[in-house]
């Protein structure tokens, strides 16, 4: 992933009735912010570069453990709590020359909804390590449209580093616009996030990546014959764990989101606030190793 350093800005291209139809929709969905297509991190690890890059020539399966708690505030002023959690199996193969390709191959959500739509597994997503499209990410197979709303969790999975690579002491900055998919709505969204590395530290010299983001959005979806727009502001942090050799072990990440859904039809306003928390591990595999 191409990464920008300090300052830079690049743009590119989840009534009663209502909050059930609410959470059939996001049962599926990312977290409330998606990236859209922010800085890539460049190419895996070279001689000549001082700080750790991605790694290049790397198998990995990924495993999400995602848990999300909605708070809806109904047109008569009460308060409804929705939870669900998220597991998720992917596969990641990176190319000795930078080719990402990242296929789901299980998903469990709890509880399960009448608006679980399809089977998302088998789902792929491409990109490039060194190039603008791993952030981009494109969603192939004929699982695609099932597997859309976890296009941010995929993207998700890898930090953005700069171009001469992370090291102990250094911060870094970058800015994206572009279109998002938040639960039901489509839309656009403004992020800037600030990025830092800490000390090498424990047994196995991890450097750990630290990330915290502000974000805004805009959009507009339907559910249930009922046109409705959103308007949210959201904040997420986290922190990556990178070896030596450009590849990760282990993520945690958390985001907070206040959104504000419009009903024309019914002149309803509902205030709606997202609490999530993601733990994300790899596991190395070796070249041939089953998958």
């Amino acid at each position: 992933m191409k990464a920008k350093t300090a300052g830079a800005t690049t743009a590119a291209a989840d009534h009663g009735g209502f909050a059930v139809l609410f959470l059939a929709a996001a049962a599926l969905a990312g977290c409330a912010g998606h990236h859209p297509q922010t800085a890539p991190s460049p190419r895996a690890n070279s001689r000549r570069n001082v700080g750790i890059l991605l790694s290049d020539d790397w198998r990995a399966r990924v495993v999400v453990d995602r848990d999300d708690s909605i708070i809806l505030t109904l047109p008569s002023g009460d308060h409804q709590l929705q939870r669900f959690s998220r597991r998720a199996s992917f596969l990641m193969k990176v190319s000795d020359g930078g080719d990402v390709t990242i296929t789901l191959d299980s998903l469990v959500v709890k509880p399960r909804t009448s608006g679980d739509a399809g089977n998302p597994v088998g789902a792929v997503w491409t990109g490039e390590v060194a190039g603008d499209h791993l952030n981009a990410l494109q969603l192939h197979g004929r699982a695609s449209a099932s597997a859309a709303p976890l296009t941010t969790m995929v993207r998700e999975l890898l930090p953005r580093l700069p171009r001469s690579g992370a090291r102990a002491g250094l911060s870094w900055a970058d800015t994206s616009n572009g279109q998002v998919q938040v639960d039901i709505f489509s839309g656009s969204e403004r992020r800037t996030a600030t990025w830092s590395a800490g000390p090498v530290a424990g047994r196995d010299r991890l450097l750990p990546v630290s990330v915290h983001q502000e974000f805004e959005q805009l959009g507009s979806g339907a559910e249930g014959g009922q046109k409705m727009s959103m308007t949210s502001q959201g904040r997420s942090s986290g922190v990556y764990y990178i070896q030596s050799d450009g590849r990760i072990t282990d993520a945690q990440l958390s985001d907070s989101v206040t959104m504000l859904i419009s009903i024309p039809g019914t002149r309803q306003l509902i205030p709606t606030t997202r609490y999530s928390r993601t733990s994300v591990h790899f596991f190395s595999q070796m070249r041939g190793q089953s998958d």
